[in-house]
């Protein structure tokens, strides 16, 4: 008997979904990361994987992003990375991690983390300060340094620089000046700023067929940041089951087994 039309979709569906393997896959690579940094965090792990320099995955990967390697495991992985990036290209995909929007794209990748704890910059006579306090709010203030007086102090709930530049007390308590250094420093506290790195300025990396502007160092960390981002979207329940969606998890999958194929 001839299967209904929604029947042979969901089926059509299943025999090229990628999200199952990718997750599979994903755990492998977790277990090995987790494993080898001898870390307890998921942070710590993921930075090791990234950046020690007795991480397996940069000793063997990195070779493989060069531009001059042309080996059957650099151009394998080259293409997955390639079209990843189509994929996403062609759609605006955000996640909202802790409560903030990110896209996933390697266009707009954060690489570098900030760890912002205790941060103040003195500057004509006040000092700007933003730092963590109790239940994980940043407390941003601008004091007059010879005699400890507030001008600006405002607590929020997590790092949103254009809702704190349109309060009243930003508006009538900061001069012009005041206001800009503020804007300055708070706006460089961003606990995680973004790259572009296909067209962010960087070195000419060529990738397959398209032209990245970064390190390999850097294509790296925003391949684990962006893989990472998927993995979280599909756990947090963010994947929108959509055609486009699904289809960048076929060439995540192929990254993360090349890396398993690189590590192991």
């Amino acid at each position: 008997m001839a299967l209904p039309p929604h029947a042979r979709d969901w089926l059509e569906r299943a025999e090229i979904d990628y999200v199952g393997p990718f997750v599979k896959a994903w755990a492998a690579f977790n277990a090995w990361y987790r494993h080898d940094s001898g870390q307890s965090r998921e942070r710590d792990m993921l930075n090791f994987a990234i950046r020690n320099n007795n991480s397996r995955l940069r000793r063997r990967v990195l070779p493989l992003l060069r531009d001059n390697n042309t080996t059957a495991d650099a151009e394998r992985l080259k293409q997955a990375i390639c079209d990843l990036q189509r994929q996403l290209d062609k759609i605006h995909w955000e996640v909202r991690p802790r409560g903030r929007v990110e896209r996933v794209s390697l266009r707009e990748v954060c690489i570098a983390p900030n760890h912002l704890q205790d941060d103040h910059m003195d500057k004509s006579g006040q000092r700007y300060r933003a730092r963590k306090i109790h239940g994980g709010r940043i407390e941003v203030s601008v004091t007059t340094i010879s005699n400890g007086n507030a001008k600006f102090s405002h607590a929020q709930q997590r790092y949103d620089p254009p809702s704190l530049y349109v309060l009243p007390e930003f508006i009538n308590n900061l001069s012009g000046a005041q206001q800009t250094r503020l804007r300055a420093f708070y706006d460089g506290c961003n606990p995680r700023p973004t790259v572009d790195l296909v067209q962010g300025g960087g070195p000419h990396l060529q990738v397959s067929t398209m032209h990245f502007q970064c390190t390999n160092e850097d294509l790296l960390a925003g391949l684990v940041e962006t893989l990472y981002a998927m993995r979280n979207a599909l756990l947090h329940g963010e994947v929108d089951p959509d055609e486009q969606v699904l289809a960048c998890f076929e060439p995540a999958y192929k990254i993360v087994t090349g890396f398993l194929r690189s590590i192991g």
